[in-house]
């Protein structure tokens, strides 16, 4: 694992002669976690949108980076299997060509894997691939490191920074008070929200179903679920049954203010999860978290503190935490949020891109002669494979 010092001096010689920083995809829409990095890098690098070819066409004539991110999007457009074989080959074949010729390849593994894996042997190949290649490959949990080693990065490649904190990139000029009165809640409710879209590595089934559990238990909790659902609504919310207020579309900037202000707790009842930027948001808004027991949120949480855990896939033990949740004192809970404001906190995006800077600077030099080639020559052989068996369609003409 790359050792991390603060040496501003060292940071800014890297970029003395101007840096260009080309992040992809470019997902600011969906998400501020890019926007947030170009903003903290601003002054030392020129941090824009932009795919390998454009990476590869600048590299002969200045310091670039090409950081990625998500990285089924590099096949996101092919069709069948054998498109995908060749989109990973050409992609991988290129960032090797990109590093031959003196660019810095940062990965950011976002996922253990993509949501949609339409061809896992595939995709696991792609991430083999990237862990030899990349000059510094950064996770924000120890079981992201874990992951990054099992897939064959070198341990002092490797940079561990906690997902920083969004809230800043969200409105936030309304009080709590003003967030209930949006969703018609009293302030003697006990609130739990959910906010972002329902995908199959969350369980909101199970959330619904405790929830309507706790309500008839406890009338006086409510819960707001906030994110994309079938269909088209005009309403503020929808109420599809007692307690429960509904916002079946994309969260505009402006509302997710109002969803996790109105919150008591932040409910995120994933099945899965490497990285939780909705557990970055909640902290940033000082909000504290029930969460499944998965490991990659045990690295980041502090239970019975900043957040309350359960058996995962457990709807019943999720209930226990909810009746746990809703019979705390008052007192007890602003204690949980203030500790999940603290956490919130603690990593900023300033934190990571100078994290991020020095990793390369510190593996400049390690990144060369026999280690370059040998690296370029382990990746040739993975996309090789990956034709061998996914070979490329024949050319027309």
């Amino acid at each position: 694992m790359v050792e991390i010092r603060s040496t501003t001096a060292a940071l800014d010689a890297l970029w003395e002669d101007g840096g260009l920083w080309l992040f992809y995809p470019d997902y600011r829409g969906s998400s501020p976690y890019q926007s947030l990095l170009a903003e903290a890098l601003a002054g030392r690098a020129e941090a824009a949108p932009g795919t390998i070819d454009m990476a590869l066409e600048a590299s002969g004539r200045r310091r670039i980076v090409f950081h990625l991110h998500w990285e089924d999007a590099l096949y996101t457009d092919a069709g069948g299997e054998k498109e995908v074989a060749a989109a990973i080959s050409e992609s991988l074949e290129r960032l090797a060509a990109f590093r031959a010729r003196g660019g810095r390849l940062v990965w950011t593994v976002h996922n253990a894997a993509p949501h949609e894996d339409r061809f896992p042997s595939l995709s696991l190949g792609l991430r083999q691939g990237l862990a030899r290649l990349a000059d510094v490959v950064h996770v924000h949990c120890q079981t992201g490191m874990e992951l990054a080693l099992g897939l064959g990065a070198p341990a002092e490649r490797i940079v561990i920074v906690r997902h920083p904190d969004i809230a800043p990139a969200y409105p936030d000029d309304i009080t709590d008070a003003a967030a209930r009165r949006y969703f018609r809640l009293a302030a003697s409710d006990i609130v739990f929200a959910n906010l972002g879209a329902n995908r199959g590595y969350k369980d909101i089934d199970g959330l619904h179903d405790g929830f309507t559990a706790l309500n008839a238990l406890i009338p006086a909790t409510r819960l707001v679920l906030a994110g994309r659902h079938p269909g088209y609504f005009e309403q503020r919310y929808i109420e599809p049954r007692q307690g429960i207020r509904l916002v079946p579309r994309f969260v505009d900037d402006a509302v997710v203010q109002y969803v996790v202000r109105a919150a008591d707790f932040m409910v995120l009842p994933y099945r899965r999860i490497l990285t939780s930027g909705a557990l970055a948001l909640a902290f940033g808004f000082g909000r504290p978290a029930i969460v499944p027991d998965l490991p990659a949120l045990l690295d980041v949480v502090r239970p019975g503190e900043n957040a309350l855990v359960y058996r995962a896939d457990d709807t019943a033990d999720l209930l226990r935490v909810m009746i746990e949740a809703a019979e705390l004192p008052e007192v007890e809970r602003l204690r949980m949020g203030a500790q999940a404001l603290q956490t919130g906190r603690e990593v900023g995006f300033d934190r990571l891109a100078n994290a991020l800077l020095e990793a390369i600077a510190l593996t400049r030099d390690s990144a060369k002669g026999d280690d370059r080639t040998s690296t370029i020559a382990a990746t040739a052989k993975i996309s090789t494979s990956l034709l061998m068996l996914n070979p490329r369609p024949a050319q027309a003409g």
